[in-house]
């Protein structure tokens, strides 16, 4: 704990660039990221949202590799910065402690199977549909618009469930006629037993 600090990063901000050795892991506090991978031709694709307490980049530190993506900042946020040279000085003086490092990186690789199968056995609708309950499981009240927050711009979700924005357009126009959401300036969830249904 002596090595780790607690940093405050506003929104707009860079925790950590694509290409950028990874020195630290980290523990999101509070707050709300984006991992995001550009294109050589400039194309943004949004690969992650966090948005919850919890760890990240460990996999990229203990392998003292390049960061693949860049983590933007979404809402100001609290995030605790651990040194990957203390990292793995705890690694071999606690041996029990290893067991919880492979539990957290299994459910990475977990969360990105899921991904994977998603992006090739799912339709958009389904797609967008598992996105916005996923999230409001995620955020609970969060989003209800009681303290401002609401789910990511329209643009950000394509991206991060690899669909093109005309064909998010066209899936959100079927979801609203179905009556589950209202696709306005902002995004509201209206009949979420419809939702589930639809994302199969």
């Amino acid at each position: 704990m002596e090595t780790c600090r607690v940093d405050c990063h506003g929104r707009g901000e860079h925790l950590f660039r694509a290409g950028d050795v990874a020195e630290h892991f980290y523990i999101l506090l509070s707050g709300h990221l984006r991992l995001v991978k550009t294109s050589s031709q400039g194309d943004e694709t949004v690969m992650h949202f966090l948005n919850q307490a919890g760890s990240f980049a460990e996999a990229v530190s203990f392998a003292g590799r390049s960061y693949p993506v860049e983590c933007q900042v979404v809402e100001n946020c609290e995030i605790v910065a651990i040194p990957r040279t203390a990292y793995l000085g705890i690694l071999k003086s606690a041996p029990d402690v290893v067991g919880d490092v492979l539990a957290s990186l299994l459910r990475w690789e977990r969360f990105f199977l899921e991904e994977i199968y998603k992006l090739r056995h799912t339709s958009p609708i389904q797609r967008i549909a598992a996105f916005l309950i996923d999230f409001e499981d995620r955020n609970g009240a969060m989003i209800d618009g009681t303290n401002g927050k609401s789910f990511p711009g329209k643009r950000q979700i394509a991206s991060r469930i690899g669909i093109t924005p005309e064909t998010f357009s066209r899936s959100l126009r079927k979801l609203e006629a179905s009556g589950a959401i209202a696709a306005g300036p902002k995004l509201k969830i209206l009949d979420r037993a419809a939702l589930v249904e639809l994302a199969g």
